[in-house]
């Protein structure tokens, strides 16, 4: 039950954040041209398999110079990387499950389970990027609560 309000909630955020950035451009996003919409797919796939692997060397490719980071508020490329570096350090991740995936526009939404090399260990929750022609722009982490064991 707990878990169904949890994903029910990162939902309505994620709907939330891209409606007011609807509102603020005066119209949805929708109408990115196919060509941006596959670039801005391919850079979320890159992303994600960083996430993934813990390898950071394809990043720089798809990562806008002011990119900001709103999982602890870092600007740029460099901040990403060591993000990621540590998180895979600290809970080394064995695998990372994609339960579910949405795109609005300029907006990607990937919900994400990480089993750790211990796989009793599990963390879950919304990773969120924006993108503008295939260069990630903002990002956003909505942990699903804290860290657990199987």
């Amino acid at each position: 039950m707990n878990k169904l309000l949890w994903i029910s909630a990162a939902l309505l955020v994620f709907s939330a954040v891209a409606s007011c950035v609807s509102e603020y451009k005066g119209s949805s996003a929708v109408r990115l041209s196919s060509a941006t919409a596959e670039r801005n797919k391919s850079a979320n796939e890159t992303l994600l398999k960083a996430f993934q692997t813990g390898d950071v060397s394809a990043l720089d490719g798809i990562i806008a110079p002011d990119f900001v980071n709103h999982a602890g508020e870092r600007v740029g490329v460099d901040s990403l990387k060591v993000g990621i570096v540590r998180f895979h350090a600290r809970f080394k991740p064995d695998r990372m499950e994609i339960k579910r995936q949405l795109m609005d526009g300029e907006y990607f939404s990937d919900w994400i389970r990480y089993v750790g090399s211990d796989s009793s260990m599990v963390i879950e929750g919304i990773e969120m990027t924006r993108y503008t022609n295939g260069k990630a722009m903002e990002h956003w982490f909505f942990p699903g609560g804290t860290p657990r064991r199987r």
